[in-house]
This record gives structure tokens, sequence and C-alpha cells, in this order.
């Protein structure tokens, strides 16, 4: 089986060395002077045998003129001729050029220099003057060293546990590269930095004074019309987030485009092209608060063409809502897929695993249909469950319950049907409740992926995101990454409020200054000025594959995702296979990569791209990579490679 893009070996053309072709000459080609030289003597041959001594002194004369004329004539015709390889009277006269002496170029900027004085200058200066050997020397290629390096370091790894949820190994520190991206970029070791003192002091009150609940961010997942957006719909209007007014105005609307039973959806979905279409396109994000939580809601689309935004929205997440259809055939067609290949609820439910969910509530819809069956949710639960421990969610972290949106059974309260009777298990919100916020990463560099990009109501360009590391205030530089611009915070909302500072777990938007908005696209970070986020080339990661019909080459091209960012690329190596059991290096440079198994592979992408290990953020270092609109694996990021 081929893959999309054949990759060749580096010894295919060992044997085509430059010397074979030029010798001692540089670009000189020889064999072009010599066939110059032998025309030449033809043609001067053929000049002086046309001038043919008639007699006496005049044939003498014009003989004389005949050996004047061959290489006037020579010359003419065969401009080649000047090609000729020099001969040893005259190579004494030919030196070879000394590159360690500055060119007229390099003469003109000295000049400048002086006249100027820039600092900056004289450092280019002394990089212009650098013989070419060392430069040539300094700039040799370390693909082939990096490639030796990757093999010993892969050796040395020892991975406990589990291949995907435990701590990354300790990459060694010559693989790992945090690399510059322009300029002499002020970088230091993550490990050194120390959150600044204002920020700290700030963190300190702002914590002391919060409020009771504590933040969660929430993800809806799910196939297509399992109802997700109208269960979301209808538990803010329970929970007070959406008047009765409001509820009547989307019914009428709905009714009016002929699609009545999606007018608790609509209360999310408000693009004209989620309400023509009648699903979520984008990750839909409202702010609500139970009795004990304070949770970011992410509906997040379920159509297969919108994974891409479905892994922006779970990137962000710290638990979520896996809503399956109870439906006759509902279920199974959200499971397997129309033609066997898998739906969207199993492939949901790996990515958010590896995307760092590990927390999972399994709602059970439209249990309606089929009278609030209690078999039927028995025998999806019996299916599913094997499934979700295989993909590494504890059975102790799942949570099961029955929920019918358009009529309000088990959202807030306990279920009221008598038919469903037999289920005594939580409800929506009480599952929410039971959800763990997550630790707020506050001693770590500032860090923002860009999720959002709009005009500010104050003015300015705004971009929204969730912190994932650090603190910051207003007028606190940032650098934005991969452009490397620097700007300022002039404005910091938090939840839709407006703030002075913004913490690690915090959903922000924040409004810049002295930043160009074309370098403001989903996919940049925000980082701390003097800590920047390594942009990666190359990159070594630890993948689970996922249910592929074909194996995975070396070569094949994939898109690689990880946090709000996506990139092209493709499978540059693949390094070795672990084993199943102790993930432990079981073999080196494997042919291909199989269903069910685990492998360290060399990623190389089209174009740089933000991205950290996982050792130092976990959600910036979590990777999904997709082939012909399908998942076919999911990983960590161990190594770094500018």
């Amino acid at each position: 089986m081929s893959s999309k893009r054949s990759v060749y070996d580096e010894g295919d053309y060992d044997d085509c060395g430059d010397e074979d072709y030029y010798g001692d000459y540089g670009d000189f080609d020889p064999g072009e002077s010599q066939v110059a030289g032998k025309q030449s003597a033809k043609t001067a041959t053929k000049v002086t045998d046309k001038i043919k001594p008639k007699s006496g002194k005049k044939a003498g004369k014009t003989q004389a003129q005949g050996h004047t004329a061959a290489p006037a004539a020579a010359k003419q015709k065969t401009p080649q001729a000047k090609l000729a390889v020099p001969s040893a009277n005259n190579a004494s006269e030919i030196q070879r050029f000394n590159f360690d002496t500055p060119s007229p170029d390099d003469s003109v900027l000295e000049a400048q220099k002086r006249a100027t004085g820039s600092a900056e200058s004289s450092s280019s200066q002394h990089a212009h003057s650098v013989p070419s050997s060392a430069r040539s020397a300094s700039s040799q290629p370390q693909s082939l060293a990096d490639s030796h390096a990757i093999t010993e370091d892969v050796a040395k790894l020892h991975l406990h546990n589990h291949a995907l949820t435990n701590e990354a190994a300790e990459p060694s520190s010559k693989g790992t590269s945090r690399p510059a991206s322009a300029g002499n970029q002020p970088q230091r070791p993550i490990q050194e930095y120390q959150l600044e003192r204002d920020l700290q002091a700030a963190c300190d009150a702002l914590a002391s004074a919060e409020q009771v609940q504590p933040k969660l961010h929430l993800v809806v997942l799910g196939h297509v019309d399992a109802g997700k957006s109208t269960l979301m719909g209808r538990l803010l209007h329970d929970l007070g987030y959406v008047s009765q007014k409001a509820v009547h105005k989307h019914e009428k609307e709905a009714a009016q485009a002929g699609k009545a039973s999606f007018s608790w959806a609509w209360l999310l979905d408000e693009r004209p092209e989620e309400r023509a279409r009648g699903v979520t396109v984008d990750v839909a994000t409202t702010r609500f608060q139970t009795s004990q939580r304070n949770v970011t809601l992410l509906d997040a689309p379920g159509h297969r063409d919108f994974v891409p935004n479905m892994i922006a929205g779970a990137a962000q997440a710290d638990a979520a809502l896996l809503l399956v259809d109870g439906s006759p055939g509902g279920f199974e067609s959200g499971f397997e897929g129309s033609a066997g290949g898998g739906g969207q609820t199993r492939e949901h439910a790996q990515l958010a695993r590896s995307l760092g969910v590990e927390q999972l509530a399994v709602v059970i819809s439209k249990l309606d249909t089929c009278d609030f069956s209690q078999q039927r949710f028995q025998d999806i639960q019996a299916t599913l469950l094997p499934f979700l421990k295989g993909c590494g969610f504890r059975p102790a972290a799942i949570q099961w319950l029955p929920a019918v949106g358009p009529i309000g059974q088990n959202l807030i309260k306990p279920p009221t049907e008598p038919q469903l009777s037999w289920f005594k298990g939580p409800s929506v919100v009480a599952a929410i409740n039971a959800f763990k916020p997550s630790e707020r990463a506050t001693s770590k560099p500032f860090r923002m992926p860009i999720t959002d990009v709009f005009k500010g109501q104050r003015g300015g360009i705004s971009v929204g995101g969730k912190l994932e590391g650090g603190a910051v205030k207003v007028g606190t530089p940032v650098r934005v990454m991969p452009s490397n611009e620097i700007g300022t915070v002039r404005s910091i909302e938090v939840d839709g409020a407006i703030a002075t500072l913004a913490r690690a777990g915090d959903t922000a938007d924040l409004t810049l200054a002295g930043v160009e908005p074309a370098v403001l696209n989903g996919g940049a970070v925000l980082c701390h000025p003097e800590c920047p986020v390594p942009l990666a080339s190359r990159i070594i990661a630890r993948l689970l594959v996922l249910d592929v019909s074909r194996p995975i080459l070396r070569g094949q091209q994939v898109t690689l995702h990880a946090h709000a960012s996506q990139e092209t690329g493709h499978m540059s190596q693949l390094v070795s296979l672990l084993d199943s059991k102790t993930f432990e290096v079981s073999k080196n440079k494997p042919r291909c990569l199989l269903k069910g198994q685990s492998a360290m592979v060399e990623v190389t992408l089209s174009r740089t791209m933000c991205i950290e290990t996982y050792k130092d953020y976990r959600a910036l270092g979590r990777i999904a990579l997709r082939d012909s609109g399908r998942t076919i694996a999911v990983g960590t990021v161990i190594q770094i490679f500018g």
C-alpha cells in the first residue's frame, strides 16, 4: 500500500557528489574547455588553408598575414576558446581569492556603521567578516545528528503505567530546544521563572476575595443530532438565564422556518448558517452558575466536518458531558457510524481523553422515544463502558444519567416522569457540581492560545482564550507568537466582566495595543516576553493509534492539531514501537503502525507551530493527528526541534 507522499532515503544519491563533475575548478567544467579548445584549433586551421601564398614575397607577406588573421578569426567565431584550461605559463598569474578579506559591500556597511554608531550594525558586520570556511562549518545540517540523538534518547525512555495519562518522560537536553523566532529574543528557562512580585500580590489579593464557586470549563460532546444544543438551551432556561420572552421569540422564529423542534437549540445556535443547516458549526460559549460551580459552557459541534472546531473547544475543558442519542438506532448510528467506521460519539470520546479531559458524564437523551426504557439505558451503558475504559477514562470518574431536554426531565431536579422512577442517580446539574475544577498554574510563564479575534467594544482589537499559565494585568507587556511582536494589555474582561487581572484557568478577552491586527489569529499564542513559547518545525511525540483502516506509514501526510492551532505535516520517521503493557521500547524503526499500537514518531511540519512539551504545559503539549477527515492517532509531545 502506497502512502500519499514518497520519501527517499538520504543515501539514494550518495554517488552523485559535486567533485565528480567539477574536479578542482569549482563551478568551472574542464570538459567544456577541452571541446572549446578543439573547436578553436579547427577554426584556425581552416582560416590558414584559405589564405594560400601565390608567389615570392607576396606569398610570404600573405603567409604572415595569415598567421595574424588566424587567431583573430578564431577569436571572432569561437568565443568559447576563452574558457581554455589555464596553462602552466600563466597559472602563477591566477590567484585564489581569500574570502576572509572584506568585500566592497562590507566596506560600505562598515562606513555606514561608523557614521551611525549603531551597535546592531556592528554585530552584523562581524557576522559578514567571518571566513567562509567558518560559516560553512557552522551551517552544516544537523538532521543526521538529531536522528542519532533521537534514537539514543528514546532508548533511555522509561514509560510508566499507561501511554497517555502519565507524566511525559524527561527528554534529553540535547534534543529539546526552545528556539527564538526572530532577532535577539531574550529567553529564560521555564524552571527559572518566578511570577513577578506585582502579579503575585494581585493574585494573592484576588484569591482571598474570590467567590465561593470554583471555575469549571465544561464541554458538551456527542454525535450530530444527539440533542446537545437543545438540552443546554433548556438547562439555561431552567436555571433562569433565558427569559420566557426569549423562549417565545425563538419558538416563533423556528416555527416560521419550519423547524419548530429546534427552538431550544436556537438559544445557543445563533448564526444563520447554523439555523439554516440545523447543526452547530462553531463552539458556542456561554456562562452560568450552579450552587457550587461557576461554569463556562462550551457547546461543541457534532458534525464530522467541524471536528477541528470541536478540538479547539475540548482543549479548554476540565470536564465533559457526552450526550448519547437513546432513540432506536440513534446510539448505534453515533457509535458505529453509517459505514461501520465509527461515528462521532466514538471519535469525540477519544479526542476528549487525549486532550486532557478526565471527568465525564454520559447523558443518555431522547429516552422518551422508547418509553423511558430502563433496558435501553442499561444496554447503552454496557456497550459504551468498555470503550470508554479503553480510551483511558477511569470508571470511577464516569457518571451515567438519563435526561430529556425538550420536556426538562432530570436537568436541575430529579425526574418527575413516572416512567423514570427506576433512576436514582444524579441530575445534570448535580453531575456538574460533582466535577472537580483544575488547579491554576500561576507559577508558570504566561500562556494564552488565541481562540477568537474580534473588535473590542472600546475600540482596538481584542483576543479571547483560556489562560493556560501565569497571570496578566492591565499594562503588562506580552509577546505574540509566532509573529514575535510585543504589545501591551490595554483592558481585560474575565467571564464577560471588566477586570484588572486574569489568572491561569480564566477565560479572558484581552484588548492589545501596539500589535498589528494581521498577526492576531486563531492558533497564535500570547506569552511572557522573556519566556516565549517554542516554535517547532519537528516534534517527537508518543502516540496511540486509533481505529485506522490502513497502516500508518513513514512519509504519510497528516494534519496536526494542538490547542487552537492546526498545521499540515508528514510522518518523517517512525522511531520505535512501545510495548502495550510496559510501554518500553519493543522495536526500533518499525515499517508501519497498526490499530491499537503505541509508538514514538517524528512529525515534520510544513510551517513552524507554537507548541510545548507535555512536561511543561499539558494543555499545549497534547496533540491529535488527522488524515482524510478522520482522527488516526492521539498523543503527547516529548521533544521539540526548531
